[in-house]
């Protein structure tokens, strides 16, 4: 980014005019970032291919991982004749213009006592922001909801008016991203706020009136309009899917992505202190000055400008550390608050020149990281993503296909990346029963290929119903190629001896639960 002096109001568009560049670029330079973009080429590819938009499908099922809000905004862009990877990038790129707006406008908001640009800088420059954004995926959205429903609960705790809408638009737009999540993120710490304002900060009050306060605040907050705007924006689609589907897929992605993931988990199982270690390079290096923000706190409870941003940063960290699925960011919604914790409590001590040294170091920090990040996306990225994705390997499996023509079929689900680089629908197999039972009733043919995770051969320690059994090699089964495609992959073709080959007497995987009618990736 060009230098400039940070300190001025003219800093911010300069900002602005450098992540719009930098995000400019990487729509159409690189290919897909395992493991989420890959993902979400393929709903796109599949939903624009198929013409079904209201569901989002992946090589022919269900993709319940996340509501639809997101791949609409991508499918759209696309439709209108965007790239697939520009359009699935997209909506994330222009939410982190506009979550760096409502950045300035929530600093306005606070009437920080520092230059005007100074909390959109330092949001800026958080490494986990910076990825959180750059990546096509979800929390780009419900992160910028999560901002707007704060700075419309700011503007209502300050008394101006009006609020709701900004408020409740927040909240809306967090839940149409990321399901109920996004109300679980923003009303309960709302609530939480006003209760301590009042039952713990005017002590000096009848518990009772106290208590009637809180209510009166927390009812004001619009609740008839904002579950009506809420009920309005989500509740059609959840019954137009089960129609269209089945019942099945609103549970899966009311339930089972939400309060199943939440209090049992399935994958990204971490333990309860997981946080603790990730918020520290995830919001590098302003995070150094939030135990400032508790401390002061501590001391000044009665300020809301420190009270707001501390209820919503502890909150949020509470609340995923008691949920089993954990991924540090996730609590990245709620990097604003503990930003703000930390500078409105630099204002609290004496010093305003090291205070103004703090502030321009962070500034400049943030110029930096990303001119780093701006050489780093442009020039660099480009040629370390094609390693990334084996985009050698994969080609290499084309030209094998291309040369010998055959149906590829998966021994177990094919990955996202793998259906985006050598096409879908793809068809698989769950065991090795059930890939020479297809053998033998003429659905897998000679000639066909069979494509297999090298961790899924057999081998010491290795369960029989998880790998190909027996080990691949003639009479059935001839090796064409060992190749890095994302994963270490051997391709076998078919041979025509397989037809006669007895089907293995593997144990059977596991039976079928309810959602996995359904894709989670």
């Amino acid at each position: 980014m060009p230098a400039v002096r940070l300190d001025t109001r003219s800093a911010f568009w300069w900002l602005l005019a450098g992540i719009a560049l930098i995000f400019g670029f990487a729509l159409f330079n690189h290919g897909p970032i395992p493991s989420m973009e890959p993902r979400f080429a393929e709903v796109i590819r599949e939903m624009a291919r198929t013409g079904q938009y209201l569901i989002p499908i992946k090589n022919h099922v269900p993709y319940i991982e996340y509501p639809p809000f997101y791949y609409w905004l991508a499918l759209f862009p696309h439709l209108a004749g965007l790239p697939i990877l520009a359009a699935i990038r997209l909506p994330a790129y222009l939410a982190f213009l506009l979550w760096i707006g409502w950045l300035w406008r929530l600093q306005r908001e606070m009437e920080l006592e520092w230059s005007p640009a100074l909390l959109a800088f330092v949001g800026a420059g958080l490494p986990g922001v910076i990825y959180v954004f750059f990546i096509a995926q979800t929390d780009p959205v419900v992160t910028l909801g999560t901002l707007i429903a704060f700075t419309g609960f700011t503007r209502y705790r300050l008394g101006k008016r009006p609020f709701w809408w900004e408020l409740w638009l927040g909240v809306t737009l967090a839940t149409l991203a990321k399901g109920p999540v996004g109300m679980a993120v923003t009303l309960p710490a709302m609530l939480l706020e006003i209760g301590i304002a009042h039952l713990s900060v005017q002590r000096g009050a009848p518990f009772g009136r106290r208590l009637g306060g809180a209510i009166r605040d927390a009812w004001r907050m619009g609740w008839l309009r904002g579950i009506g705007l809420l009920l309005l924006a989500n509740v059609p689609w959840y019954i137009a899917a089960g129609m269209k589907v089945d019942w099945d897929v609103v549970r899966a992605m009311v339930v089972y992505q939400n309060f199943t993931r939440f209090l049992v988990g399935f994958d990204h199982l971490q333990p309860w202190w997981y946080y603790g270690k990730t918020i520290w390079y995830d919001m590098f290096p302003a995070i150094f000055l939030f135990p400032l923000g508790i401390w002061a706190g501590a001391r000044r409870l009665r300020e809301l400008r420190l009270r707001l941003p501390l209820v919503w940063a502890l909150y949020t960290l509470l609340f995923f550390s008691l949920s089993q699925s954990k991924q540090g960011k996730y609590v990245l919604v709620a990097a604003p608050g503990f930003v703000l914790a930390g500078l409105v409590a630099l204002e609290t001590l004496r010093g305003e020149a090291l205070r103004e040294r703090i502030g321009r170091w962070l500034r400049w920090w943030t110029t930096g990281l990303l001119t780093l990040f701006g050489i780093v996306v442009i020039f660099l990225l480009p040629h370390f993503n094609a390693r990334i994705v084996s985009a050698r390997g994969f080609a290499r499996i084309r030209q094998v296909r291309a040369e010998h023509p055959g149906r590829i079929i998966s021994f177990h689900w094919p990955r996202s990346l793998m259906m985006w680089e050598l096409g879908s629908p793809m068809p698989y197999v769950r065991s090795s029963r059930e890939l020479y039972r297809e053998i033998h009733s003429g659905r897998i043919r000679a000639g066909d290929y069979i494509l297999v995770k090298d961790s899924t051969l057999p081998a010491p320690g290795r369960p029989p119903s998880r790998t190909l059994t027996p080990a691949p090699g003639p009479p059935y089964m001839k090796q064409v190629l060992k190749t890095k495609a994302e994963k270490r992959v051997t391709l076998y073709r078919v041979l025509p001896g397989a037809a006669r080959a007895p089907v293995p007497q593997t144990p059977e995987p596991p039976p079928w639960h309810w959602y996995d009618q359904f894709d989670t990736d």
